[in-house]
């Protein structure tokens, strides 16, 4: 706020002016203008683009997504660990599709890529700028954060001879999906995504098509042959029993550390066969030790928790 000060006082104001102006300053930015960055700013003014052309800047807003932007940074750092000992090619993604070692979730992963892909040309294209902000806004927290990076975790950390193809396609699927997502964010906040993108392994090594930098490389676009959404259901289901999981876990108050016992009632069908395929990814989020899918009633206890 003082730096603020000094600046009106270094202008051509009236002194009257200045004295306003300072009151002002002090009512709107009482902590004075906390440093963001331009890609913070710029993402935060797109966000904007969706109310109309006047523009009320709140910073708050602003540092929400400079808090965004250390997300990505870390997100990306964290995840390259995972990429670490992994050698991409030029033709990836398509040996990825056609190698029959993925599992849903890296089909769901895939899957939200190419949908984001769709609906940010489609907003770039109408010049919904705003709209196009949240699409992959949406991608990165919701996707690929809080969800696929999360279910990775012991397919990756496995390094026995019986994971060899899943632990290929999880790290496969997610290289495709920071690479991809980075080029989607680049337009919208291309320093970090600049920074980021030379970090993934590989760089370098990609054939002659490699862009030596990604303002460079082509943007992404939609394959409709790779969305799923069968895969995108499942994992739907999947993560509805993840929060239910989850609830009887605070309900009882108990500790991540201590792994539970899961009895899971669905309705036969799509939600069965959802909750049978992706035992594991519930056991991941869900910390459990075991999880029995629509088991025999004399299997289950008496006391046990439940929820609907």
């Amino acid at each position: 706020l003082e730096s603020l000060h000094k600046k009106l006082e270094a202008g051509n104001l009236p002194a009257k002016e200045v004295a306003k102006a300072k009151k002002d300053q002090g009512k709107d930015f009482p902590d004075g203008l906390p440093e963001c960055g331009s890609d913070a700013l710029r993402f935060g003014l797109l966000a904007y683009t969706v109310q109309g052309r006047d523009v009320n800047l709140d910073m708050k807003r602003v540092v929400g997504y400079r808090n965004f932007c250390n997300k990505l940074w870390n997100a990306t750092r964290f995840a390259l660990q995972f990429v670490s000992d992994f050698k991409p090619t030029a033709t990836l993604l398509d040996d990825l599709m056609s190698s029959g070692k993925m599992a849903i979730r890296d089909k769901f992963m895939i899957s939200r890529m190419m949908v984001c892909c769709e609906k940010v040309n489609e907003f770039f294209s109408s010049y919904k700028f705003g709209d196009a902000q949240m699409a992959a806004y949406s991608y990165w927290i919701d996707d690929l954060c809080d969800v696929y990076l999360e279910l990775i975790k012991p397919v990756v950390y496995d390094l026995s001879e019986e994971n060899a193809n899943s632990r290929w396609a999880a790290q496969a699927t997610l290289w495709c999906a920071l690479e991809t997502g980075l080029r989607i964010l680049h337009p919208m906040m291309p320093f970090v995504t600049e920074e980021l993108w030379q970090r993934l392994p590989g760089r370098g090594t990609l054939g002659s098509d490699e862009t030596e930098t990604i303002m460079l490389a082509s943007f992404p676009e939609c394959n409709n042959t790779y969305k799923n959404d069968k895969a995108e259901e499942s994992m739907a289901i999947t993560m509805n029993i993840i929060k239910a999981c989850r609830s009887l876990r605070t309900s009882y108050q108990i500790v991540n550390h201590v792994q539970t016992h899961f009895f899971v009632k669905v309705a036969k069908g799509p939600a069965e066969d959802a909750a049978i395929g992706q035992t594991a990814d519930i056991m991941t989020l869900g910390k459990a030790k075991k999880v029995d899918v629509n088991p025999d009633e004399s299997e289950i206890h008496e006391s046990v928790g439940m929820v609907v």
